[in-house]
Order: structure tokens, then C-alpha cells, then sequence
């Protein structure tokens, strides 16, 4: 079957979308950029956020050869919430939506809050079908008081509260969604006060503080529950090991990122086996220019693998 081709992930159209249903009755709502023939790497957006989000690396996707393919969590966008969710649950959703596109083999890739998705995916997918893992400042676990610690002060509060009493955690989110939603000026003012000088840099460049009012506006289409239950799930026990990946996988992180601190990068690099690490001088947490060298190391580790970048369809045989 034919699939059409993607488009370039402008941002403006957050009806350029494509919808699966899946076996429990949910939607999962995906976009897709990237070069449309090229092997396929499906991109895990953060915390909140949404699908519009892998635009920032459609274009090194293309250059680099990857198909692109974004799904919204649950919860966000247009994806159906799902009730009592845990991180392992995402695996199964990107098995089932790369049955659904009719592809074998696959990388991952993401950003800040997807971290846990993708260690997730790399200890509970087959390595044979999963190639390599793509990690741009990825959240790890609060896994001891020192990373704690090392928290800005919200994401501190934010972890204490997830941890004791959940349900209040709700209380931030609401008033974060209503700014992206009603008042996106606002959003984006409060959120350059909240992000290191690079950081800022990079929000005072017109093309990616519109994708970013964009894709936060889309991330609480359906209000704040969805990013309260993301949240939770990064900020507790992540109910598995991240020791268990099996996957190669490549973090850069920025020593300017004021969201996932030093220690928590540090864990990471020591805890998860297969793992390179890249410190990033001067880079904060939203350094999306990283993407075109970032991707052009994922085709050389599947190179090196001796994958065929043009053989990750299922054949006939295997296809549901």
C-alpha cells in the first residue's frame, strides 16, 4: 500500500495529522516529516508538548535520510488519554504504530521529557528491530537525593509533589495550559524567564518561538491532564531498570541546561550500558541545532551495523 508523502513539519496546520486506533479502543495521533522514503525513526516529543515539537528536527531528518515519525502521548494533542498509564505502557504503542505504517526496523530519537519513553523502549524492545536511540537532553530519574538536589527550584517542588501528593500537581499545569492556549505571549515570557542565557537565544528567534507557542497550544488541546499524568510518571519511580537497554544509544546534553542537571546526566551515563554521552559547552536545554550532527552519528551506527537503510518495510509475510 502506497503511503503518501510527508510533508515538511511546518507547525501552522495542527490538523495535519494521521490518526491509528488501537487494539483498547484508543487513538494515537501521529505527523510525519523527515525524507519520506528514508529508514524510519520515530521521534518522542517532551514534557509538555506535543507532535509539532519533531519540526525542529525535520529538516536534519531529511538531510540525514530519516522518515520522521511523531506521535503525541497520550493525553496530548489528539491522542486519547489513557487511564492508569505507565511509562512501560509506551512501548506497545510505538510496536503497535509501527505495524500499523508497515515497518521493520527502526530508530528512536527525543527530547527532554521523552527520555524516559526512550529508555523505556530500550529495554523492552528487540534490538534486532530497534537500531539505535537518539537522546537530546533526555530527563532521567530522580534516582537520589543528590539529583534532588540538583533540580531548579520548580522542578524540585514539582518531583516532592508528584511523589506525595499527586493530585495537586494538577494545580501547576492548569494555569501553564491556559497561557499556551489563551495567551501564548504570556507562555513564552514566562518561559524565557525560566531558561538559561542560550536558551534564551534561542526563543528570541522568531521561527522557533512560533513552532513553540504552536506545539505547547496543541500540547493542552484537551486541557492539563494529560501533561499532569506525563509528569508524574517522569518525576516517580520509573518501575523498571534502566539498566535493562539493549540498544546503542548517544545523549547530548548541554552544560548550560538548566532542567537536566549535571548529576542527572552523569547517572544516565553510568547507569544505562551502551551508552555515549556528549557534554555540549555552552548549550542549554533547547540546543535543536544539534539534530543535523546528532542524526548524521545515528546513520553511521546503523551503518556500521550493516543496516539497509532502504529495507525497513515489513515484507508481505509478516505485515498484519
Amino acid at each position: 500500500m502506497a503511503r503518501p508523502m510527508a510533508r515538511p513539519m511546518t507547525g501552522r496546520d495542527d490538523a495535519d495529522h494521521s490518526r491509528l486506533w488501537l487494539d483498547d479502543g484508543r487513538h494515537l495521533a501521529f505527523a510525519e516529516g523527515g525524507a519520506p522514503d528514508g529508514f524510519p525513526v520515530f521521534y518522542f516529543h517532551g514534557t509538555p508538548s506535543s507532535r509539532l515539537e519533531a519540526g525542529f528536527a525535520d529538516a536534519a531528518a531529511r538531510r540525514s535520510g530519516f522518515r520522521l515519525i511523531a506521535p503525541d502521548r497520550p493525553g496530548y494533542g489528539r491522542s486519547d488519554f489513557q487511564q492508569d498509564r505507565q511509562l512501560q505502557s509506551w512501548p506497545r504503542d510505538v510496536l503497535a504504530l509501527a505495524e500499523h505504517l508497515r515497518i521493520g526496523a527502526f530508530g528512536i530519537a527525543g527530547h527532554s521529557g521523552g527520555g524516559p519513553y526512550l529508555l523505556a523502549c530500550g529495554a523492552a524492545i528487540d534490538p534486532a528491530r530497534l537500531r539505535f536511540i537518539a537522546a537530546l537532553a533526555p530527563w532521567g530519574p530522580v534516582a537520589s537525593p543528590d539529583i534532588m538536589a540538583s533540580l531548579n527550584r520548580l522542578d524540585r517542588a514539582f518531583a516532592r509533589l508528584a511523589n506525595r501528593v499527586p493530585g495537586i500537581l494538577r494545580l501547576g499545569f492548569a494555569p501553564m495550559g491556559w497561557a499556551a492556549r489563551h495567551q501564548p505571549k504570556l507562555f513564552m515570557g514566562l518561559l524565557r524567564h525560566a531558561v538559561s542565557a542560550p536558551d534564551q537565544e534561542v526563543l528570541a528567534q522568531g521561527s522557533v518561538a512560533r513552532r513553540f507557542m504552536a506545539m505547547e497550544a496543541e500540547a493542552f488541546r484537551q486541557g492539563s491532564r494529560g501533561a499532569t499524568q506525563d509528569a508524574c510518571l517522569a518525576y516517580r519511580d520509573w518501575g523498571f531498570d534502566i539498566a535493562a537497554n539493549r540498544v546503542p544509544i548517544q545523549m547530548w546534553l548541554g552544560d548550560a541546561d538548566l532542567f537536566v542537571s549535571r548529576a542527572m546526566g552523569d547517572h544516565l551515563a553510568r547507569a544505562v550500558p551502551r551508552m555515549t554521552a556528549y557534554w555540549m559547552e555552552g548549550a542549554g536545554h533547547l540546543c535543536f541545532e544539534r539534530w543535523d550532527a546528532i542524526f548524521a552519528r545515528c546513520r553511521a551506527e546503523i551503518s556500521a551495523r550493516g543496516a539497509q537503510i532502504g529495507g525497513s518495510r515489513r515484507p508481505p509475510s509478516q505485515e498484519p
